[in-house]
């Protein structure tokens, strides 16, 4: 059944004030710069398409408070108030839609996105939201403004969770997409697309490009929603570039998992690249064992300037327990690769690892000294609901009960995201952290290397902001 009124939709990224710490230290996630919200603008995109009205605000980056970003997203009198929500970014989800229902009772609001998915029920439940939508929303969204005027209707749409008659109802989600090429592209001119930053690019404003979901790795520390890999096609990926070329974006970041898991597709795109003859430099995520030297030339000649590895441990031991499946040796290799080809490397490490002893952690520390990435990232493994890790951590007791599922019943009660703590405290692991992060950056050649980019006043600004947080840290 579909209403014949055309309904008004405002899709929201909230101000984030209060998102969940642990895994990264703040002064590191305080400096990274602002990146667009490729979920909602993927939603943009989808209600474009359809008889719709919608409108994108991202409170985040303009500095909202969660008041002043209500009273925004209501301007207008919208249908259907659309929330992004991740676990971490949970509680900020929460006081914008309470805000929204103080302020405008009769109007719905829905929260969509990772943590939802993971926690439909709990989230509809909650006295502030009116709909939790679980999975990926592009077509059920749209299905879901078509019966707004239909309360049987739209609460049948797949994906959508609410409270009926007192307890909560959830229709199981219709799955994954498989055709993504039948997506319209993000709707970038929807949002403050210049705006966007980040203080690894070497030109600024930078835009995302999402060319494939899921992953196919078995890591026990992350969750995607869904394992199943699907990917756009060549062709859509560059008609999609020749889009972001157009808006004269600085620096593309290409935010795939595993960006090189098909190689034939990566070879096209980058020839593709290669034979616009355009200047777009891009940088994306990948894993050790998806790339090799000739590969690597190729992406370097298409403009690849950067790379980003999770390397996670320098413990073969560790990354068998964490069933990474890379060795370091093959990490050692990359990098030079890297290095031999001009592509500039980010590595991502863990502490806290499953079986991680201090003799783990100073092979960490001896595979962070002989790779020399030009970046280095360092968090404390933290279970996250929808992970293997975090089940491990109930079945071992290091974690005191369910603690994701009660935090997802009141994300508003005071809350701190667990660590696994087999082997060292939170203390000890902040200390590890912070001496990591401290002991990398604080390298005369490191400093000297970034003193050489400083292309601003602002860039001056956001390193030392970083570096005085890492000095407190």
């Amino acid at each position: 059944m579909t209403d014949s009124k055309a309904k008004k939709l405002v899709l929201v990224h909230p101000p984030l004030r209060n998102v969940l710490g642990a895994a990264t230290p703040d002064y590191v996630d305080e400096n990274r710069g602002h990146n667009p919200p490729m979920g909602l603008l993927y939603l943009k995109a989808a209600v474009n398409r359809s008889r719709h009205d919608s409108r994108f605000l991202d409170a985040s980056l303009e500095g909202m408070d969660h008041v002043a970003a209500a009273r925004e997203a209501l301007s207008g009198a919208p249908d259907l108030v659309g929330i992004q929500a991740m676990t971490f970014t949970m509680p900020d989800a929460c006081l914008l839609a309470r805000e929204v229902k103080r302020l405008s009772p009769e109007t719905p609001v829905m929260i969509g996105g990772p943590h939802p998915t993971i926690y439909p029920e709990e989230t509809a439940a909650l006295p502030y939201v009116d709909y939790a939508f679980a999975g990926e929303g592009e077509e059920g969204l749209v299905a879901f403004l078509d019966r707004l005027d239909d309360r049987e209707a739209r609460e049948a749409v797949p994906g959508v969770a609410c409270v009926r008659d007192g307890r909560v109802a959830y229709t199981p989600s219709a799955g994954l997409l498989t055709d993504l090429d039948s997506l319209a592209f993000p709707a970038r001119r929807d949002a403050p697309f210049r705006q966007y930053s980040s203080v690894l690019a070497e030109k600024n404003p930078i835009s995302i490009m999402i060319t494939s979901r899921g992953c196919p790795f078995s890591c026990v520390f992350c969750n995607r929603m869904g394992r199943k890999y699907r990917a756009h096609s060549a062709g859509y990926v560059l008609a999609e570039f020749d889009e972001v070329l157009s808006l004269g974006v600085g620096e593309l970041f290409i935010h795939d998992d595993t960006f090189s898991l098909k190689r034939d597709r990566v070879e096209a795109i980058c020839q593709g690249m290669i034979d616009r003859g355009t200047p777009m430099i891009w940088e994306a995520r990948t894993r050790v064992d998806c790339v090799d030297q000739k590969l690597l030339g190729l992406m370097k000649k298409a403009g690849c300037v950067r790379l980003s590895f999770g390397v996670e441990s320098g413990s073969e031991r560790v990354l068998t327990a964490m069933r990474k499946g890379i060795k370091p040796q093959l990490v050692k290799d990359v990098f030079s690769w890297c290095r031999t080809e001009g592509i500039t490397t980010l590595a991502d490490f863990m502490v806290g690892n499953l079986e991680e002893t201090e003799e783990d952690i100073e092979k960490t520390f001896e595979l962070l000294k002989g790779i020399d990435p030009d970046y280095a990232q360092f968090s404390i493994l933290s279970p996250y609901p929808g992970t293997p890790i975090y089940q491990m951590a109930l079945d071992q007791g290091v974690v005191p009960g369910d603690v994701w599922q009660d935090f997802a019943a009141d994300p508003l009660a005071p809350f701190e995201s667990p660590v696994w703590t087999a082997h060292f405290s939170r203390e000890e692991l902040d200390k590890i952290t912070a001496k990591a992060y401290r002991a990398f950056y604080f390298r005369p050649r490191f400093i000297l290397r970034q003193l050489k980019k400083i292309r601003s006043p602002a860039t001056f600004a956001t390193m030392a902001r970083g570096a005085l947080g890492m000095l407190k840290g």
